[in-house]
């Protein structure tokens, strides 16, 4: 699509603002500071993301402080046709006001030095690629500058900036979606908000499609303005097929940059990768030699791609067009002349009609997209290249989305060159007489119809994974002696298989073992092990009736879960292992036998047989020496517990204590008396009805999907709180409004005395705390609290609130003023089907003051549930939910602007400052989520004012 091309660089203040406002607040407060030396900041993202309009907007408003200042606009573009001189000698001049030329960059004169130094400059880089460049002016930038002196560099590589050591490094994140549709609406219709009519609906599809780039919401609303609703639907309908060609352009220059083999890394993951697990993605271009490990680390550097939570590698959807762009230009008109292919049609014309080449390294097949599939018998001989192969089926835990007709020649054979191989739900009983290839790494067919793989020894030398789960027809496990570099294998969920190939314990580097939902798996058992081996996941094998290998891993990393069978004596093969990682088996009192420091974590399942008690059982089994030291004990279906013993309280090293899927009506006093806890996780008990006072160490507490919940006794106590912490309770239906009160007074004590505590001490936790912490556990330096809203109760703690998303407000003048809470009410019917069970809130927090001064913070806020179970799990907020928040770092800067004005103002006399607070919270999917109400309580020192 051609559309009108822009002079981008000249968008109004309005525009820039909805740009910077998420990313500014961060660097601007630590322009705010005066630095004792040069500080270098250096600020890094993806191209089109807004880094030259934060960089400008910084100069704009920071440069008429500075006696000296240069704003060094496209040093790339510069540099690439002038040289490093001509950059150097132009900053040069800028900085001293007059004509400079210097013939030896590295060579700077005395006089020209000892004037810089006596020079306060504020000096912008913008859009810096080479690190040797950027060694060069930062010797001007940096060691030449007068005291007080900042220089900003900007980058799409990350690298640039590491190579060096800077004082801050921030990178530039996408923008949210109401910036996003404001920004993309002043463009399509020269206003913030588009019309309340069809091109409503046209403007979100037009955003979703920009994924929070700036440059391409611009372009895209400056096309669109002025045409039909026909011609909008036309055109994003459009844009799937024919991405930008003005946005790819810039988005390329990061892909020109990258050497042949991170640009084969790059298309890989644009056309074939995305989404897939990171160590996979390496291990995988690895054995096809393109270094991987460093490769992955630049193209994170450049922001081509990024990591989620789950260790998979993602790329944005406007960088992915670009890839596959690229690829398609290699043969426009004859996609058989192409190296990657995705496009359902060509893949399936060219497999059925013998049009490969030696041109094609991988093929993508999303088949879902497709109703039949045809292989002609000469379809991969013409690929000798072939490295990578995937028929794609969605897969949704367990379930196949499509049911394909398959036409497969009874001789397939395959190039030696193929190095993965995916065909997840294979609809055919067997396979034809397959050559599999020797350069095989994973073989990857997840949920198929196959009753086994091979016969007899298959020679593959190369293979390190391979992963049949859910593949319930397998009943024979094939013979492994021939793959010596297996390491992982997964037969989960392999309902028909009766026993493990016994090659597969004799396998030197053979590390994981799945077999857990294997539900005629009767034993495994081996006489050998390999060194190797850390992991044995056969939990929920009903039929499991004896596991003897002897685990011989030396480094105590094992994860070994037999919970949910019905093996009753501890294997003695593992009775001599010590700092397991994890362990999990049924509850038994043959747990008493094992020895202290046996494992770090225990998970119990039910009891094999119920004719003991599983409490008396439970109480017999805690006071034994295995438990003694453990920091994380875990309850896994154990329908059969409604209670839970007071002898709990023995365990004195306990960190994490959790529960899934129980019967328990209710926990035992004797928790407060855990001395370490600091996790507490109760998911999906459906018969809890109440928890009672837990210790003062806990700082996480989260309670999903207990409908039955009515009771929390008061989480006071009167032990100071003197930490953050995340107290959660996800869609607990029957909660009482007592509890409500009783949280809510908890969270105002809480937060109290952790201001307070800072007062008092004037420190922050120590950065070696900072590391030590669980990330995943709480939102640090943070308080947080979310629950289900009963009755109208808020109004009576809070003193500021708004029937909307975003409130305004004045700071009250009181000397007692110590900080605030905010609340937010999350709006019930939100509902979303995910595998990463997050609710993102967000907060811009604006103080504008009578004397002139205004503060941007921004703030953000985690709600999780990682309760280990929730995988497939669905995300349902099924009525209102509030959120108190508490962040030290934005409370700390509003009051230090605060407080240093107050107390130079006679008496308060002339004391004003306005709080405006926006908000926006944002669903897993990605979703906004709606905000019905939000509000502020004003934190006060020794006394409490303004109740």
């Amino acid at each position: 699509m051609d559309l009108q091309k822009l002079n981008l660089d000249n968008t109004n203040e309005t525009e820039n603002s909805f740009v910077k406002d998420q990313n500014y607040a961060h660097i601007e407060s630590l322009l705010r500071t005066q630095p004792r030396e040069v500080q270098v900041i250096g600020v890094w993202g993806m191209g089109g993301i807004g880094k030259t309009t934060i960089a400008a907007a910084i100069f704009e408003e920071f440069s008429p402080k500075y006696e000296v200042n240069c704003f060094l606009a496209n040093v790339r573009e510069e540099s690439s046709k002038h040289g490093f001189k001509y950059i150097l000698n132009k900053l040069l001049c800028e900085l001293l006001q007059e004509d400079i030329h210097i013939d030896t960059p590295t060579i700077i004169s005395s006089n020209i030095m000892n004037r810089l130094r006596h020079k306060k400059a504020l000096i912008v880089l913008d859009d810096v690629n080479s690190s040797d460049l950027l060694d060069l002016l930062l010797g001007v930038g940096h060691d030449y500058l007068g005291v007080g002196s900042r220089v900003i560099v900007t980058t799409r590589d990350k690298h640039v900036l590491t190579s060096r050591a800077l004082d801050q490094i921030l990178e530039v994140k996408e923008m949210n979606y109401h910036n996003s549709l404001k920004l993309f609406s002043l463009n399509a219709f020269n206003q913030i908000h588009p019309p309340e009519n069809g091109f409503r609906e046209l403007s979100k599809r037009a955003v979703a499609y920009a994924k929070g780039n700036p440059l391409a919401l611009k372009v895209l609303g400056s096309f669109l303005r002025s045409k039909s609703e026909n011609e909008w639907d036309s055109a994003l309908a459009k844009l799937k097929g024919t991405p930008d060609a003005n946005v790819h352009k810039v988005l390329r220059l990061s892909f020109d940059e990258l050497d042949d083999a991170e640009k084969n890394i790059f298309l890989d993951i644009a056309c074939f990768f995305k989404g897939e697990e990171r160590e996979k993605v390496i291990m995988i271009l690895n054995s096809c030699g393109f270094h991987a490990n460093i490769g992955i680390r630049n193209l994170l550097d450049k922001a081509l791609i990024t990591i989620t939570k789950m260790k998979r590698i993602q790329m944005h959807d406007l960088i992915q067009e670009m890839g596959q762009e690229i690829v398609c230009e290699e043969s426009a008109k004859i996609p058989g002349g192409q190296s990657r292919l995705w496009n359902p049609d060509e893949v399936c014309d060219i497999l059925k009609n013998d049009k490969g080449t030696d041109a094609i390294e991988s093929i993508f097949l999303d088949m879902t997209q497709t109703t039949d599939l045809y292989i002609s018998s000469n379809a991969f001989r013409k690929m000798p290249n072939l490295r990578l192969l995937a028929f794609a089926d969605s897969i949704g835990h367990g379930e196949r989305r499509t049911n394909n007709n398959l036409y497969l020649p009874t001789n397939l054979q395959l190039p030696n060159s193929l190095r993965y191989i995916q065909w997840d739900g294979y609809p055919l009983k067997s396979l034809p007489s397959i050559g599999w290839p020797k350069n095989l790494v994973e073989i990857s067919m997840p949920y198929s119809n196959v009753e086994k793989l091979w016969d007899g020894v298959q020679n593959l030398p190369s293979l390190e994974i391979i992963d049949l789960r859910g593949s319930k027809r397998l009943i024979e496990c094939p013979n492994f002696s021939a793959t010596p570099n297996l390491k992982e294998v997964w037969f989960n969920f392999c309902e028909s298989l009766t026993h493990v190939h016994p090659s597969i314990f004799s396998l030197e580097k053979l590390e994981f073992l799945a077999v857990y939902g294997c539900k005629e798996l009767k034993s495994l058992c081996s006489s050998h092990c390999s060194p190797s081996l850390h992991t044995v996941v056969a939990y929920n094998c009903p039929n499991l009736q004896e596991f003897s290998v002897p685990i011989l891993h030396q480094d105590s990393k094992i994860h070994l879960h037999l919970r949910s069978t019905p093996l009753k004596e501890l294997p003695p093969s593992i009775l001599h292992l010590k700092h397991l990682v994890n362990f999990s088996f049924p509850i038994s009192k043959n747990l008493a036998k094992l020895p202290a420091n046996f494992a770090n974590q225990i998970m119990l399942s039910d009891i094999s047989e119920h004719e003991q008690d599983v409490v008396t059982t439970l109480h017999s089994v805690l006071p034994s020496p295995v438990f003694k030291h453990v920091k994380l004990l875990k309850f896994d279906n154990c329908h059969s517990l409604t209670e839970l013993p007071d002898n709990i309280s023995l365990l004195s090293s306990l960190v994490k204590l959790s529960f899934h899927k129980t019967n328990v009506i209710g926990l035992p006093e004797s928790i407060k008396f855990l001395p370490q806890l600091k996790v507490l996780k109760v998911c999906h008990c459906e018969m809890l009805q109440f928890i009672p006072v837990f210790p003062p160490s806990v700082e996480c507490l989260k309670v999903w999907d207990c409908k039955s919940l009515k009771t929390i006794l008061s989480l006071e106590s009167e032990t100071p709180k003197q930490h953050a912490g995340t107290f959660i309770f996800l869609d607990c239906m029957n909660f009482d409004e007592n509890s409500c009160n009783a949280i809510l007074k908890d969270a105002i004590a809480r937060t109290k005395c952790w201001m307070e505590t800072i007062l008092t001490t004037e420190s922050e936790v120590s950065e070696e705390q900072r590391d030590n912490e669980d990330h995943t556990v709480i939102n640090f330096g943070k308080i947080c609290y979310f629950f289900p809203i009963r009755g109208s109760i808020l109004q009576e703690f809070f003193h500021d609130y708004s029937a909307q998303s975003s409130f305004s407000t004045k700071v009250p003048p009181s000397s007692n003023l110590c900080g605030f809470i905010f609340f937010l009410v999350l709006s019930g019917a939100q509902s979303c089907s995910t595998d990463e069970l997050v609710i993102n809130f967000e907060c811009e927090c604006y103080l504008e003051t009578s004397w002139g001064e205004s503060i941007h913070v921004a703030s953000s806020a985690i709600v999780e549930w990682d309760c280990d179970m929730t995988f497939g799990y669905q995300l349902n907020v099924m009525q209102d939910h509030v959120l108190l928040w508490y962040d030290e770092e934005c409370s700390k800067q509003i009051m230090e602007a605060v407080k240093g004005r107050e107390s130079i103002t006679e008496k308060n006399s002339h004391f004003n400052a306005k709080v405006t607070v926006k908000f926006v919270a944002r669903l897993p999917n990605k979703e906004e989520a709606m905000i019905k109400e939000c509000g502020v309580r004003w934190i006060y020192s020794n006394m409490e004012a303004g109740s």
